[in-house]
């Protein structure tokens, strides 16, 4: 029986297409304490638009919420492939690479110094470093319009 309510919760899951659902973990966790993430969230500043994103449980995440700790950064984010925006970071972070495949509202990292968030679908080794909350994707699209975006990363 258990089993099967698993599975009905998977497939809820994957119906979803707002970008408010929760964050999972995933196998790129770290027990240390650099910082406790489970319940941290950045702020995402898109054009004079706040978004929320709830940081994953991994060394990346906990490491990007230190270098916010000391100041905002921001990141200039380019169009490719129609389903995300990728920006390089300012410094590298701690990948736990492992294949994946994202949703919209998904940031994750790439190749250890970019950042990615994700308006569409894809699948790749990435690291998670978080998702944007209570957006749909429709509303994300529209914020990061055509071409090249500027962020600002915050820690709230």
């Amino acid at each position: 029986m258990k089993l099967i309510e698993i599975i009905i919760s998977i497939l809820i899951g994957l119906m979803s297409s707002a970008c408010g659902a929760p964050v999972s973990s995933g196998s790129g966790s770290n027990t240390s304490d650099v910082m406790e993430v489970s319940q941290m969230e950045i702020i995402i500043d898109v054009n004079d638009n706040k978004l929320t994103a709830a940081l994953a449980d991994s060394t990346a995440a906990k490491e990007l919420a230190e270098k916010l700790k000391a100041e905002p950064v921001t990141v200039t984010l380019n169009e490719y492939g129609g389903f995300e925006k990728v920006g390089d970071l300012p410094w590298s972070l701690t990948k736990t690479d492992e294949q994946l495949s994202t949703e919209p509202c998904d940031i994750m990292l790439y190749q250890g110094n970019q950042m990615t968030i994700f308006y569409n679908s894809n699948s790749w080794s990435y690291t998670k470093l978080g998702h944007i909350e209570n957006t749909t994707q429709e509303e994300l699209k529209a914020l990061f319009g055509e071409g090249d975006v500027t962020v600002t990363l915050s820690l709230k």
